[in-house]
């Protein structure tokens, strides 16, 4: 009874099954032994197979099919994400959405989904964690643009269907320009006027880059694509007076199983300059921050 509790059957089961998928002896999108296979070989019950099975699909290395049995996650192909020390671009703004950047501003709006639109703007009260982020107290109005980059173009190329959802926080006092009609016009249409009416008013600022990884919430996990066993990676930038205060934070969140983080410094061919079309296409760079 000792040595069950120390090694119970499920975790056996999992065990050799963890170990012949990363051997490769089962393929992605290959079937896994059926329940009555590994029954039958383990000499267990249905419930501690079930049990194993359900250990892989939390780790991400298999899914089940109702009525048809359990198979190997295929791989994601994964993309990069670069973290940048030259012109840091305003990803927030509706003119750098890359379907604005590739087909155009009417197109690009033409098919929307009114219930899921591409990127949307508003002033609001802060919450606890926006209050947080830009060292202001719950309620303070704050400017929130929020922009979904579903990768449109990069999937037809590259066979990628990952989603990166774009947070941009703003303390409205920052920017009181917001409000005034004509000024809005510019800061939707212009993809950099937002960042340089910030910076001329409250430059020089300096920049900070955090990066970390958490469980998605159930929200996040619908808005993404995401299921259950995929952890969520967090990239925050800030904008800041030279004393440390925030100006602007931008925040994105990209899959963690579909993403890596580069530094512009070590892929570039030169590191005192941007980085080209070519040089992103082939370091398979989505986006750079």
């Amino acid at each position: 009874m000792e040595t069950e509790e120390k090694d119970p059957r499920w975790r056996v089961i999992a065990t050799d099954l963890r170990a012949a998928i990363l051997d490769g002896r089962y393929p992605p999108g290959g079937a896994l032994p059926s329940e009555p296979e590994l029954v039958r070989k383990y000499e267990v019950s249905r419930p501690t197979v079930r049990k194993a099975i359900d250990t892989l699909v939390s780790e991400g290395l298999a899914y089940v099919m109702r009525g048809r049995g359990s198979f190997v996650r295929p791989m994601p192909e994964r993309r990069a994400i670069i973290i940048t020390d030259r012109n840091r671009p305003d990803l927030a703004a509706p003119g750098n959405h890359p379907d604005v950047q590739e087909f155009g501003w009417d197109l690009a709006m033409k098919d929307f989904e009114p219930e899921a639109p591409l990127f949307t703007d508003e002033k609001i009260s802060a919450n606890r964690d926006v209050a947080i982020l830009l060292g202001v107290r719950p309620g303070h109005p704050v400017i929130h643009r929020r922009s979904m980059w579903h990768r449109g173009h990069t999937a037809r190329i590259h066979g990628a269907s990952a989603r990166l959802e774009i947070n941009s926080y703003t303390n409205a006092d920052m920017l009181p320009e917001w409000d005034d009609p004509k000024r809005y016009h510019q800061f939707r249409k212009r993809p950099g006027f937002f960042y340089q009416s910030l910076i001329s008013e409250h430059g020089p600022v300096r920049w900070m880059t955090l990066t970390t990884a958490r469980i998605a919430y159930e929200d996040e996990r619908a808005l993404l694509g995401l299921d259950y066993a995929e952890a969520l990676l967090i990239i925050r930038r800030t904008m800041a007076h030279a004393n440390g205060r925030p100006i602007e934070v931008t925040e994105v969140k990209a899959p963690a199983n579909r993403y890596e983080i580069g530094y512009h410094t070590e892929l570039a061919d030169d590191p005192d300059a941007d980085l080209t079309p070519q040089e992103l296409s082939d370091n398979g760079i989505d986006l750079v921050i």
